[in-house]
């Protein structure tokens, strides 16, 4: 009964009735967490939530057979919080443990020390992956896959700067059926990586999986027999490098968006309908999914990064701030203490929660390349806990000291990046 009502509202067909007054303090059932990056000196961090390099340790530490990494890029300075990592990565290694790590083409040459660095331990292989040959995007998404049992994704790239200069949002799921999802995916671009040939690829992609993968259709259950248990399923873009049987991005995102009834909170560092890489146009399936959620009634409320404030994007954001029922807010968080970090002290999270039981943490940003030539990851999950937590790290934010809401009427200055 539980799993029908569960599903059948992660398929949108919103058949949902009302649960206790208790179930809104649910606690997250084994096997889910959620996980945040806090810049230090400032006032982000929601009490109890685990901090993104405690996870990762663990996970990397408690690895008895194989860690997969999908990685944007690595770049670590000495005596960070990522060089702990990246050591234990390198010990796990050492003593046995097969360690694979895929990493972007385009973004290698300007960080290829960490990565130079980690070649050279036994057990540790690197590949890499030319996506901008392949479709022109990068291969953009951050996950980690433990023994085909764990998965961490989020917004958090494997950068120093990740882990305590920049806001970000991401999922520990334990569960063996999903890490497998997880792993045929990395491994279709890990073998893609070593002969980057898309028409055989795409040929691979249609043929059938060898097991049930996880998906839109047939989800997991989270904490089977709790309380409070997740319904939780992956998603992937883009469809050109992905198998054909796993779940689109887009596609899930959209559904969520519609299935919103009161309020849907959105944070993300950029977000636009106008397509700045690629074919120029307009990307209509988020923005009309954005619009006409506030024109059913729902309070849609968006903060992205003061990054996004650069033009025509800027004036993108306002066309959706002026609607009713659309807030708009962009953050702005404080130099660090040692003074300006370039690629630093921003809100990189990408995550949305819908009313207080569907909720979404990816790896890319909302605009049309990330869905579509990009390679980016995420999970959906359904559950009053996850929501809940969600919901308490957005209204930190938008209830801050950080927040400026949009001036429909005021040109912003976009910060100083680098």
């Amino acid at each position: 009964m539980i799993f029908s009502r569960l599903r059948a509202l992660v398929l949108g067909a919103l058949l949902v009735t009302a649960l206790p007054a208790e179930a809104a303090r649910a606690a997250l059932p084994p096997g889910v967490q959620i996980v945040e990056s806090v810049p230090v000196a400032t006032s982000y961090g929601e009490p109890g939530v685990p901090r993104t390099q405690a996870v990762w340790l663990a996970m990397i530490r408690g690895a008895k057979r194989q860690i997969d990494i999908a990685a944007f890029y690595i770049s670590d300075k000495p005596h960070s919080e990522l060089s702990l990592v990246l050591d234990a990565l390198a010990a796990r290694a050492r003593a046995g443990v097969k360690v694979q790590i895929l990493v972007d083409q385009t973004f290698l040459a300007r960080n290829a020390a960490a990565v130079d660095r980690l070649k050279k331990v036994p057990g540790i292989t690197v590949r890499v992956l030319p996506v901008n040959k392949l479709t022109g995007g990068v291969l953009h998404a951050k996950y980690m896959i433990i023994d085909d049992r764990s998965v961490f994704v989020g917004s958090q790239n494997w950068d120093w700067r990740a882990l305590d200069q920049i806001h970000e949002v991401g999922a520990r799921i334990d569960n063996a059926r999903f890490a497998r999802t997880f792993a045929a995916v990395f491994d279709f671009d890990w073998h893609l990586a070593a002969h980057p040939d898309l028409p055989r690829a795409r040929e691979v992609a249609v043929k059938p999986p060898t097991f049930s993968p996880v998906t839109m259709e047939d989800p997991v259950i989270l904490g089977r027999g709790s309380a409070h248990p997740v319904v939780a399923f992956p998603a992937f873009s883009p469809p050109a490098l992905v198998p054909a049987w796993v779940t689109p991005e887009q596609t899930a995102l959209v559904r969520m968006i519609h299935a919103s009834r009161h309020v849907l909170r959105v944070q993300v560092m950029t977000l636009s309908a106008l397509r700045h890489y690629g074919p120029k146009g307009w990307w209509a399936p988020v923005d009309a999914a954005l619009r006409d959620a506030a024109a059913r009634g729902v309070q849609v409320r968006i903060i992205v990064a003061d990054w996004a404030l650069r033009e025509p994007m800027q004036s993108y954001l306002k066309s959706l701030a002026v609607l009713p029922g659309i807030t708009v807010k962009f953050s702005h968080l404080p130099p660090a203490p040692q003074g300006f970090i370039p690629y630093a002290r921003v809100e990189h999270a990408k995550y949305a929660v819908a009313d207080d039981r569907l909720a979404f943490i990816g790896t890319g940003n909302w605009e049309w390349g990330y869905f579509n030539t990009t390679v980016d990851a995420s999970v959906f999950l359904q559950g009053r806990a996850p929501a809940r937590i969600l919901t308490q790290i957005f209204d930190r934010d938008w209830n801050g000291p950080y927040v400026t809401k949009l001036d429909v009427c005021k040109e912003v200055s976009p910060p100083r990046i680098r």
